[in-house]
């Protein structure tokens, strides 16, 4: 082939390459992080010191969420897991909504399968993330439309109205409100759409629905957060069931364990113990989010009140009472996720008050020295033609120094 076809065809790659990072194609992204667990598996099953006992674990993870529990199996999978202890996969994780992420989740579950059973401690999250930060900002002549009056003081009306003026969030809100209402409810499919909206949002429009703060007294206003995740449906208050079978049906299922083993990690890290880490605040909350739409969805716990729960009991616990409570008590009695929830509450009320530019500006105030929101940038289509990571600029005339160079070169 001519030198000059090959030039021509390496600046076509080379635009191609570029025009792809930044368009923000995601996909491409995703496949260049090789942390991951799927990338690790293929690495993993192309070798077979790696291969064997990667496949023998796959057997321990059904075997390890059912009891009694076999002392030689389990100690099979426990030197499996050893021999596995320096590979790639020991330390791959997976992306908030990156493509294939229950195949991601399954093959992370399967090198950690001895972990969590009987245990109340999962072993960390199975998360990573790759985020950019930007300012918590809404469009001020949105908020230049509420007149005043009392429903002016609804910070909870004014976030569901700031929803709705949002084409994507109005979407996806509308979407599983069809199937969570109480005409219509269908539990596994309002989940479903609950998980969606909580995954595909952008973070300031979720957050502010769910944490939109409430004068107190306030049963409007509390009702309207409350029944953001229509609780009716999503989360019926008939006959709850124990805290203990929901922990054990989350734990067999990759995603509901993976989003409990990120709230543990992040809403009850403690360093040093009996202090909240600052840091992951925003984080807790983002675990805390991940859980609604699973079996473990949290929620307010009335109207009335910020305090929240999940909808189980430990009535009929037995000699498991306690191991029970702690599960309970992760939610309803956890200082950083109470702390993190009252900041981000405060957060709002500045936020959405007309009588406070500085919040809506993105300035820092009490409490917040950098108000900012985390998007994963290798994960979210969505959010591609917005927020772009940040990529090198290669001018035309850059381009044609590149070709020279490599025509004098050949």
């Amino acid at each position: 082939m001519p030198p000059g076809v090959l030039l021509v065809l390496f600046a076509l790659l080379l635009l191609s390459l570029l025009s792809l990072l930044q368009a923000g194609d995601l996909s491409t992204m995703d496949s260049m992080a090789m942390g991951n667990c799927i990338h690790a598996r293929k690495l993993c099953l192309a070798d077979s010191t790696c291969s064997t006992p990667f496949l023998y674990l796959e057997t321990c993870f059904p075997f390890m969420t059912s009891t009694p529990q076999k002392p030689e199996k389990q100690e099979s999978c426990l030197e499996a897991a050893q021999q596995l202890k320096n590979s790639s996969l020991s330390s791959c994780r997976c992306y908030w909504r990156m493509k294939n992420q229950d195949t991601c989740l399954a093959i992370y579950w399967t090198i950690h399968s001895t972990f969590g059973f009987g245990d109340y401690d999962l072993g960390g999250s199975p998360y990573k993330e790759i985020v950019i930060s930007k300012p918590w900002k809404f469009n001020h002549l949105h908020l230049d439309k509420f007149e005043s009056g009392s429903q002016s003081h609804d910070l909870c009306l004014k976030s569901t109205t700031l929803c709705t003026l949002n084409d994507k969030c109005n979407k996806l809100r509308l979407a599983y409100g069809e199937v969570c209402s109480v005409a219509n409810c269908q539990p596994l499919k309002c989940q479903e759409e609950l998980r969606v909206f909580f995954e595909q949002v952008a973070d300031h429009y979720a957050q502010a629905l769910l944490f939109c703060p409430c004068d107190n007294g306030d049963d409007v206003c509390g009702a309207r957060r409350r029944n953001t995740i229509a609780p009716s449906c999503a989360s019926p208050i008939r006959d709850l069931p124990n805290c203990l079978m929901l922990w054990n049906t989350c734990l067999q299922d990759f995603l509901c364990r993976s989003r409990l083993a990120d709230f543990q990690m992040y809403c009850y890290h403690m360093d040093p113990p009996g202090t909240c880490v600052e840091r992951h605040s925003s984080r807790c909350l983002k675990a805390y989010m991940g859980l609604i739409g699973t079996v473990m969805t949290p929620n307010y716990i009335s109207n009335l009140s910020a305090d929240v729960a999940v909808s189980c009991s430990c009535q009929g616990s037995g000699n498991q009472l306690e191991e029970c409570k702690r599960i309970e008590e992760s939610f309803s009695r956890n200082p950083c996720l109470t702390k993190a929830i009252e900041t981000q509450m405060e957060f709002h009320r500045q936020l959405l008050s007309k009588s406070s530019p500085t919040a809506v500006s993105g300035k820092s105030f009490k409490g917040f020295e950098d108000p900012s929101y985390s998007v994963e940038i290798d994960q979210d289509k969505n959010l591609a033609g917005r927020l772009q990571p940040w990529v090198p600029s290669i001018s035309l005339g850059s381009l044609i120094l590149v070709l020279f160079l490599l025509s004098a070169l050949g």
